[in-house]
């Protein structure tokens, strides 16, 4: 049987380096396989506070995708008993015009609300998995999370509450740049699934003081001086904050749920949620470049030894 020649060699060795022969997926990302559920409540806020929320996903193998929502919340429009399920359908109204403006094959995410319930869900589609979520409440509503099905730790996905000051989302540059230093009046309560709640006063504390005694009170948390996952950049520093050097992190939260209510005034909270990225690791050791690099080296490997072998004495 006749070997290879260097030429059929090297251009084997390029067809798959460059992507022209891509190895099926051993397996696609099932539907539903990542989930987040998001229990909204009546804004304590009594004025137009901002929520904002970012989901990132992966496709399979491949790029990042990411979509926003925005909304204002206001207390006093969203009285009643049907308050929460109206700010679900807001928040889940946003996200779906945010989802709008992609390419229907980078859509990897369905957000959905519980029928008649203060709820909405965030799944992934079927070969597209969850990165991370990134959630702003600056109005002051009792808040809930929960995978659905999974406790936090069986699912791999780890937490972050990031107190953050309301000022800084709503001074008005021509008229007042002063923003507080400080909270107001009020309390933080956070539980997490059964455990009793934590009540932590913010009387006068800076939130760097409040999350180190959250951290204190709660064995499953404890205090980072780096962010969970990178904050995105944004020219919009008053609604997408840059990290502020200190939040509150459970890494391996027992727990299928856990819930937190700010009543200050003064203070908001970005929640994060950050899920596996299997599929990240295998595609990050494959970078197009790479393989493109990985095509010349072939090239020029397989071309020295052809030569060396034609001209090596008989």
């Amino acid at each position: 049987m006749k070997p290879f020649s260097p030429f059929c060699l090297a251009l084997t060795i390029a067809c798959f380096s460059t992507g022209l022969f891509q190895p099926v997926s051993a397996s696609t990302t099932p539907m539903g396989q990542d989930k987040l559920r998001i229990h909204t409540s009546t804004p304590k806020r009594n004025k137009d506070s901002l929520f904002s929320y970012t989901v990132e996903w992966r496709i399979d193998n491949a790029e990042l995708f990411r979509s926003y929502a925005l909304s204002f919340l206001n207390g006093k429009k969203q009285e009643g008993d049907g308050s929460g399920v109206m700010v679900a359908k807001k928040l889940v109204t946003a996200m779906k015009d945010g989802l709008i403006q992609l390419d229907p094959n980078w859509r990897g995410i369905t957000v959905e609300q519980t029928p008649d319930r203060p709820a909405f869900t965030i799944v992934n589609k079927a070969g597209y998995s969850l990165t991370n979520i990134t959630i702003r409440d600056y109005s002051d509503q009792a808040l809930s999370f929960d995978l659905v099905d999974k406790s936090f730790t069986e699912a791999g996905v780890q937490v972050a509450f990031d107190l953050v000051y309301t000022a800084n989302v709503e001074y008005i540059d021509d008229f007042s740049t002063r923003t507080a230093q400080t909270a107001s009046t009020g309390e933080i309560i956070i539980k997490i699934e059964n455990e009793n709640p934590i009540h932590i006063k913010t009387d006068g504390k800076t939130t760097a003081a409040l999350e180190a005694e959250i951290a204190e009170h709660l064995g499953s948390a404890h205090l980072s001086k780096t962010p969970l996952f990178p904050v995105l950049p944004s020219s919009d520093t008053r609604n997408i904050k840059p990290f502020d050097d200190s939040e509150v992190q459970f890494l391996n939260l027992e727990g299928k749920s856990i819930s937190i209510d700010v009543t200050d005034p003064e203070l908001g909270v970005i929640s994060k949620f950050k899920y596996l990225d299997n599929n990240g690791a295998i595609h990050l050791l494959e970078p197009r470049f790479m393989m493109g690099l990985l095509a010349v080296v072939s090239f020029v490997t397989v071309g020295f030894l052809w030569f060396r072998n034609k001209n090596k004495p008989a």
